[in-house]
């Protein structure tokens, strides 16, 4: 069954309908690239684009995906429609997060639709644990890639206050309220 109550269309979800019919879409999440546009947004390194940056009119979300857009520590990777990125129980050790296009993130019945702005397998992989979600893709997604062993190097360096959010984080997405000994 899919719960109506979220927005559904069918320009962003060609095939969603058609594949899920007996499951429910449970979540749904993508930073709106169209209000960013816009706005002017259309190249993290552009001098407009910078100005709206530092404009204050950017939300919380829009101001993240910015700054993993234009960062320059952040390779990008690009995938085809139908390709599988992770496999629910398999070692995680790698992330990304969205830039474009769109994605579908499997747990047994659950359902949740990624689009821009996403990041995947980042607390699995900060944590050291499996893939908690099947990820793959609807359309063709463009990404940067998060490699975890830099993370985990810069992690140590950041303010007190900061890794107490990244913590809490990693925590909440993963549901646990305690992380193993030793991570983070």
């Amino acid at each position: 069954m899919i719960d109506n109550s979220l927005p559904r269309n069918s320009k962003l979800w060609p095939s969603a309908s058609k594949t899920i019919d007996m499951t429910t879409v449970s979540a749904s999440f993508e930073v709106d690239i169209a209000h960013l546009h816009e706005l002017g947004v259309v190249d993290p390194s552009s001098a407009r684009s910078l100005e709206i940056f530092t404009s204050g009119q950017l939300n919380s979300n829009e101001r993240l995906y910015f700054s993993l857009w234009g960062s320059k520590l952040l390779s990008t990777v690009s995938f085809e429609a139908k390709k599988k990125l992770f496999t629910q129980g398999e070692e995680v050790s790698v992330a990304y997060f969205v830039v474009s296009g769109h994605l579908l993130a499997i747990q047994g019945e659950r359902i949740e639709r990624l689009g821009p702005g996403s990041v995947i397998c980042l607390a699995e992989g900060l944590a050291g644990l499996p893939s908690s979600k099947t990820v793959i893709t609807v359309n063709a997604v463009q990404a940067r890639i998060i490699p975890l062993h830099k993370v985990d190097s810069f992690i140590p360096h950041l303010p007190q206050a900061l890794r107490d959010t990244i913590r809490t984080n990693v925590m909440r997405t993963l549901g646990v309220k305690q992380l193993p000994k030793g991570v983070l």
